[in-house]
This record gives C-alpha cells, structure tokens and sequence, in this order.
C-alpha cells in the first residue's frame, strides 16, 4: 500500500512538473522581405532566441503562382526572371544576415519560390516552429495602410503562435504581456502554446477582460471566468484586471498603452464568437496601435 501511494505520489509530481515546465522554444521563424519592419521582426527575435538559446530561420520568398517545386528543370529555364530573383535574393539574405550582430544565435537562411505565405506557413511546420516574428507591414507599405495581407493569412493558417511587431521589442517590453480574452475553457490550449514565450522571460502577465455594452457581465462574474482560467498556472505571476470601454478593440489597445504593456496576446478564431476573439480582433488592435500582438490561432 506505501509503494502504491508513493508511486501515485510520483505521478503527480510529474504532472505538475510537466504542466509548470512547458517546452522551450527550439525554432522561430522570421520571414525577411527587406523592409523595416521585417528587420525589426529579425532584431525582436534575436533578443529572443539568446534567452531561449532557439535557433532562427529567415526565410525570404520570391513571389510567384506557379507551383515552382514541382515544375521540371527543363521548365524552369522558361522562367529566367525567377531563377535570377531566386539567385539574387539568397545573396542578399546571405548578406543580410552577415550584417547583423547575431551574438551568438544561430541563423540559418533559407529561400523559397511560390505565394508568400503559403510557404511562409509551410516552412514553420517543416521546422516545427514554436513561433513565427513577422513584420506587420511589408515592402513598400506605410503605417496609415492595414496591415499586411501576407500578415493577415499567416495568422489564419499558422499553427504556432505568430508575434507581429512595427517596431523592435526590448527586454522591458518582453517581461510584461496583456492576455485579452472572455477566459473560457477552449481559449486555454491557445494560452498554453503562448507559455514558453513569456516563461523564458518571467514575464508578468495580466489578464484582461474587456467588458462592453454588448457583452456586458457583473465584475464578480468575470474575475470567476479568471479566477477559474488561472488554475494549475501558478507558476506564472498573473495580475486580473476589468476595463470597461464600448469596444473589445480599442478597450486593449487603450490598456495596453495605459498600463506600458509590452505585447498583447489573443486566442484568435475564424468565426464569430463568445468564447474568444475574432482574427479580426488580433488584426485591428495591431493596426491601431504600436503595441506588439501574440496571437495563437484556435
């Protein structure tokens, strides 16, 4: 009976181990198209892989419909504008990469012919990326325009968490975190996948409830919903905050500025509804704001 009760001992104790030590981040992706923005992407994700020891892949995608990889040689060669941007851009990646301060991190370039973000999307699940870093805006596009369309299908399609920045984030910005959500029970895997980014950096996390006219709940009722959301994360520092504003959007966006958050995170859906935020949330809230989003796609 000892040995029994000893061994059930033990299980638990490594459940909780398991629950309270997520897996670290081994790869993240940055997709480099020699904007700004994506050089800010790069920047962000060096700082953060020399905390989490991860290695980095930069890809940059010559633009193009046709289904590349599976056209013969003998077909390429009807193509000598793409084979010379594809030759032009490993050099620039290569050259790109070479002129960064990478202290330490490894960068492994890589370039791909076809649709953005497919291969963008395809390239973290090859890798089995733990996050992508993404520029909210590409070449040519200027902050006062929506955010990025190759942007907007990664975060549909990814299955990894998707960290879009405008401007490169630093130490402060990566310890303190804003988790906007109604705090249902399916937002939590979406959370869960968030972990190891914010572990690694001790951050102090807030859960924030936008209560609107629409939607309204008594106070009581929300801190339950966090209440219950914050069980088995008591390793993590987690601060529950209310803010009233008549729209769940500009509600973040004015609490994160207020409360100097560093970066947002949403549980993101393709539909409408109550049990967590639309993409078009996570979208709206990075265009109108310089506040970076981590976004997790249920």
């Amino acid at each position: 009976m000892i040995l029994v009760r000893n061994f059930e001992k033990k299980l638990m104790e490594i459940r909780v181990s398991k629950t309270k030590n997520p897996k670290a981040m081994k790869r993240l992706i940055v997709p480099i198209d020699f904007s700004s923005y994506s050089d800010n992407a790069f920047l962000t994700a060096i700082k953060i892989a020399q905390k989490s020891n991860a290695t980095i892949t930069c890809i940059n995608v010559v633009s193009t419909e046709l289904d590349w990889k599976n056209l013969s040689p003998e077909r390429k060669i009807k193509y000598p504008h793409i084979i010379d941007l594809e030759a032009e851009a490993k050099d620039k990646l290569k050259a790109f990469v070479f002129d960064h301060q990478l202290h330490g991190v490894p960068v492994e370039p890589v370039i791909e012919v076809g649709v953005p973000h497919e291969e963008i999307v395809l390239v973290a699940q090859k890798h089995q990326a733990d996050l992508i870093v993404i520029g909210a805006y590409g070449m040519g596009h200027t902050k006062d325009k929506f955010i990025g369309s190759n942007l907007q299908k990664v975060l549909r399609n990814a299955a990894c968490p998707v960290l879009a920045v405008k401007k490169v984030m630093n130490g402060n910005d990566l310890r303190k975190m804003a988790f906007a959500s109604t705090f249902e029970e399916d937002s939590k895997p979406a959370f869960m996948k968030m972990k190891p980014f914010f572990k690694d950096f001790q951050a102090s996390i807030h859960f924030l409830y936008v209560n609107t006219p629409k939607d309204f709940i008594s106070s009581k009722e929300a801190m339950s919903k966090m209440d219950k959301f914050a069980k088995g994360l008591e390793d993590l520092t987690i601060h529950k905050q209310i803010y009233c504003h008549n729209e769940a959007e500009k509600g973040i966006q004015e609490f994160a500025e207020e409360n100097k958050i560093g970066y947002v995170g949403l549980a993101s859906n393709n539909r409408k509804s109550k049990t967590s935020y639309i993409i078009g949330t996570t979208e709206t809230v990075l265009f109108k704001s310089d506040v970076p989003v981590l976004s997790v796609k249920l």
